[in-house]
Formats: C-alpha cells, structure tokens, sequence
C-alpha cells in the first residue's frame, strides 16, 4: 500500500485556491471597479421624444374589439340570469357583423367566449320557459278537467 500526502493548497497544482490563511495585501482591489460588460455612458436629452411603435399583440395579433369584455361578462352573468345572456348574444353577434365587414379586429378570445356563452344559455333559457308553459298548461288542464 502507498502512502498519499495530505492535500496542501499552497502548492501549485492544489485546485488552484491558494491558502486562504496567507496575509492578504492591504491595498488590493476585492472587487473590479467597472462591470467589464457594461456599456459606455451616453448623455441623453431629456427634451428628446421618446418613440415607441403601436404593437397591436404579440406575433402581429389583431386587438380585441372593444366591447368584448362586456360581452363575456354578460355570458358568464347570463347562466343565473337569462336576460344577459340575450344580451351578451346580441352584442357579440353585432361585433361578429363589424369584424366581418372589415372591422380589424380578432374575433376569438373574450368576445367569441361570452358570443357562445350567451348564445348557448339564452337557448337554455327558451326552452325551460317553454317547458314551465307547458308544465303549468297540464296542470291548467287537468284542474279544469276534474
């Protein structure tokens, strides 16, 4: 079996570290005084305009019509009430008719959601009437018939 030396920081060859207990000088910068990686300093005017170009959306998305948050606030409200729900179907169907004729808006996102919300629970909403007309027509009936 050999015998190893012990590890000695001070060598050369050590990892390089050196020994972390040697006296230090006293007047050795700790720290680079300027980021090598910073750019020079450019006066700027303050009286300059500043231009920042329209980006209608990321990846050259159209923006969403102005009404479309309305519109999906009324499709989601329009499931407890079903007046907003016909609401919410009629605006959406208007703004669908703009963007159609050329208005240069999207027409998925909020607005296409609260459109087939509304459109969706106004249905719903014509059919429970129609079946509590019916419902109570029956009843009618059968407390005239007895």
């Amino acid at each position: 079996m050999s015998y190893q030396q012990p590890y000695n920081p001070a060598e050369p060859g050590g990892y390089g570290q050196g020994d972390p207990y040697a006296p230090q000088d006293p007047y050795a910068q700790p720290y680079p005084t300027q980021d090598p990686y910073a750019q020079p300093y450019q006066a700027q005017d303050p009286y300059a305009q500043q231009v920042t170009p329209y980006v209608a959306g990321a990846y050259g998305q159209q923006p969403e019509h102005p009404q479309s948050q309305t519109v999906l606030i009324l499709g989601i409200v329009g499931i407890f009430t079903g007046v907003c729900a016909f609401v919410a179907w009629y605006m959406g169907g208007q703004a669908k008719k703009e963007i159609e004729a050329g208005a240069p808006y999207q027409w998925g996102g909020n607005l296409k959601t609260g459109y087939l919300l509304g459109k969706v629970f106004s249905i719903i909403t014509i059919v429970v009437v129609v079946l509590y007309v019916l419902i109570y027509a029956i009843i009618f009936a059968a407390i005239l018939a007895s």
